[in-house]
C-alpha cells in the first residue's frame, strides 16, 4: 500500500518550497514495553518517532546524525544514566525533556530547568510537553 502523494497546501501558492514535516522525536529508552508505547503515543499525536534507543552508547552514536529534532530520555538506561547524553545535547541545543517514575526529584540540579513527564504518563502530558519542546526547536 502506498501513501497519497501531499496535495497543495491551501492558503500557499505552488512552488512555495515551504517544507511542512513533523518535529522527529528521539526516544532513549531501556524498557520495550514502554518503549512501544511511548512510540505508539507519539506517533498518534502526529511527530515523527526518529529511532528508538535503549543504551547510552545508542544514543549518543547519534548525537551528530542531524536524524532527530527533539529527544526524549528515560533517566536510568541499563543500569547507567542518560545525563552525559542529556549534557551533549544542551550543548548543541537540542530540546529534550525527561521521563521518569522519580519525577523532578530525580534530575540534577543542572537539568532542573528542563520538562520532566512523570511515568506513567498518558497521552494529554506527553502532547503538551511535546508541542513545548516543538515551540524550542524553532
Amino acid at each position: 500500500m502506498s501513501l497519497p502523494r501531499p496535495g497543495p497546501i491551501p492558503g500557499l501558492p505552488t512552488g512555495h518550497g515551504l517544507r511542512l514535516t513533523a518535529p522527529r522525536v528521539l526516544v532513549v529508552e531501556d524498557e520495550m514495553t514502554i518503549a512501544m508505547l511511548i512510540e505508539d503515543m507519539v506517533n498518534e499525536l502526529a511527530y515523527e518517532v526518529a529511532a528508538v534507543v535503549p543504551r547510552l552508547e545508542d544514543a549518543m552514536r547519534l548525537l551528530d546524525s542531524d536524524s532527530f529534532d527533539l529527544a526524549m530520555l528515560d533517566v536510568h538506561l541499563n543500569g547507567k544514566t542518560v545525563f552525559p547524553f542529556a549534557a551533549a545535547l544542551e550543548e548543541r541545543d537540542i530540546p529534550f525533556l525527561f521521563a521518569t517514575a522519580y519525577g523532578p526529584r530525580g534530575i540534577p540540579e543542572e537539568f532542573r530547568d528542563r520538562p520532566v513527564l512523570q511515568k506513567p504518563f498518558g497521552p494529554v502530558e506527553l502532547r503538551r510537553a511535546l508541542i513545548e519542546l516543538s515551540a524550542q526547536s524553532t
